[in-house]
């Protein structure tokens, strides 16, 4: 997960709330956070209110929750970004969305990573890729696609900590180095 161990337990507390009241607060949950999450990472002003020590914690309540209410955000989230203005912690907004955002795509046993390729794919591709790694991984995926031509030909794919490397580079990698091992 990203961030660190007081994002995550934030985002575990919101997550811990919004499963006993179900999948679909859940979701609404991580709606209002990314929103928030984005519009701290998008806007550097933002971000730096939110750490100024200059500024009262009541005036930073009132610009995360009126953001809020331009997200959408219900009572439980009003209360939760109050309770993140209270313990100073509004600059990690970020990092607990990203943490719940992780915890949420968990629930739903869906894998996000990236899949590298030399040379742009058709859609009809990108499909084939998916449907075969989700069946090798037993995981719905959500896949990013990058196009790298300095991996020669093949696929790289990324998902989480794990790295799939079937590339050209990789291959001649290996062959080379067990050339100069004498193999």
């Amino acid at each position: 997960m990203i961030g660190n161990v007081v994002s995550r337990r934030y985002a575990a507390a919101l997550f811990s709330l919004g499963k006993e009241a179900g999948m679909a607060e859940l979701e609404r949950y991580g709606a209002s956070l990314s929103a928030l999450g984005e519009a701290v990472e998008k806007t550097p002003r933002l971000a730096e209110a939110f750490r100024n020590p200059v500024l009262s914690t009541e005036e930073k309540k009132k610009v995360a929750l009126s953001l809020l209410d331009v997200a959408g955000g219900g009572a439980v989230e009003q209360r939760f970004c109050a309770l993140l203005a209270d313990k100073g912690r509004l600059p990690l907004l970020p990092a607990i969305a990203a943490d719940f955002s992780a915890m949420l795509d968990e629930a739903r046993g869906i894998s996000r990573g990236v899949v590298t390729t030399a040379v742009e794919l058709d859609e009809e591709r990108r499909n084939s890729i998916r449907t075969k790694l989700e069946s090798q991984t037993e995981r719905k995926l959500e896949l990013d696609y990058v196009v790298d031509p300095s991996i020669i030909g093949g696929v790289v794919f990324r998902v989480g900590d794990k790295v799939y490397d079937a590339s050209l580079r990789a291959q001649l990698d290996n062959l080379r180095e067990s050339i100069k091992r004498g193999e």
